[in-house]
């Protein structure tokens, strides 16, 4: 066993996002090694370990809430004191003009990635405690640049393993299944799927999960350590509470539970999500009490069931043996 770097407890618990209470429980069962030195506990961490994770939002089907919480998850992380990159992969660009940023060059966006193998420069977003690789419609000359050189959609993810300075990467991928949205889905270490509460969400669910088993197979070719399953976490979305139908559908996606963690539901709240946008800040910011509290719910658990356990199962935490 290589001997790595004595994480003291508490500071485990903040790069994992968890309570120290739940840091102590890993390691008493095992998923972490503790080492006790005089009265206090620490996590040892594997030589030249990381705890930088790279996660992508997908899903082809428009209007289930992907951009917002990309947005709205990048910010809470931030706001917690995680360093966190967003990258827009989109060429309608929403993620970039609903964190406020209107002029964008095409050397700032993927397009520079894909002509020099080289990451543009990411606009810091001091406002938010952001850092963003912004999207334009110059972004949609990609797809047939990517389409010439199959390969090259591997690209983002080599380059990004290569980037220092981030705690989590979050890349908001277009609705579609072409090789642009390819480019952002293999980037990560797992999709991130929002489910709308509706019979279209759950059509939807089809067509995303075989492209998430093509994904991952294709990555399993230069991975080995690529998930069973590739969809790392369901965000049901859009829920309304009232109506039969949303909840019915809600049970459906809580069936999904076997192939990956579901997160608790997003409420449909069209008001504070339009004053969000309209005033280009994180939905955490309009001053909607509980909008604010389900983005915070879904960050602790995105913290808890994804990222954590991802840490664990890779072996960039150490495992007793």
């Amino acid at each position: 066993m290589k001997q790595g770097e004595l994480v003291p407890v508490s500071e485990m618990a903040r790069r994992l996002g968890v309570t120290r209470e739940r840091v102590r429980q890993m390691i008493l069962e095992g998923k972490l090694e503790g080492v006790r030195l005089g009265r206090y506990w620490y996590v040892r961490e594997r030589e030249g370990g990381r705890l930088r994770r790279v996660y992508t939002f997908f899903t082809h089907a428009g209007g289930a809430g992907k951009t917002s919480l990309a947005r709205d998850l990048g910010f809470e992380l931030a706001r917690r004191g995680f360093r966190v990159l967003l990258v827009d992969t989109d060429p309608q660009a929403n993620l970039t003009s609903w964190l406020g940023v209107r002029e964008v060059a095409p050397e700032e966006t993927l397009l520079h990635l894909v002509d020099t193998g080289q990451l543009p420069t990411p606009r810091r977003l001091s406002e938010w405690g952001l850092d963003l690789i912004p999207a334009s419609l110059d972004l949609a000359r990609v797809e047939v640049r990517l389409m010439q050189r199959p390969l090259s959609t591997l690209l983002l993810r080599t380059t990004l393993r290569k980037t220092e300075g981030y705690d989590f990467v979050l890349i908001d991928s277009l609705p579609s299944l072409g090789h642009l949205a390819a480019l952002g889905a293999l980037a990560g270490d797992g999709l991130l799927v929002p489910v709308e509460t509706s019979v279209k969400g759950v059509e939807a669910l089809v067509g995303v999960m075989e492209a998430a088993q093509e994904y991952r197979e294709a990555l399993e070719q230069v991975d080995p350590r690529v998930p069973r399953s590739f969809v790392r976490l369901f965000v049901p979305t859009k829920f309304d509470a009232r109506t039969l139908g949303d909840n019915r559908v809600l049970e459906k996606i809580a069936g999904l539970e076997d192939l990956a963690p579901v997160a608790s539901p997003i409420a449909y709240r069209p008001g504070p999500h339009r004053r969000a946008t309209e005033r280009a800040v994180p939905l955490q910011l309009v001053g909607d009490r509980q909008a604010r509290e389900e983005v915070e719910r879904l960050a602790e658990e995105f913290l808890q069931r994804v990222v954590a356990q991802d840490a664990a199962r890779e072996g960039v935490l150490e495992v007793a043996e």
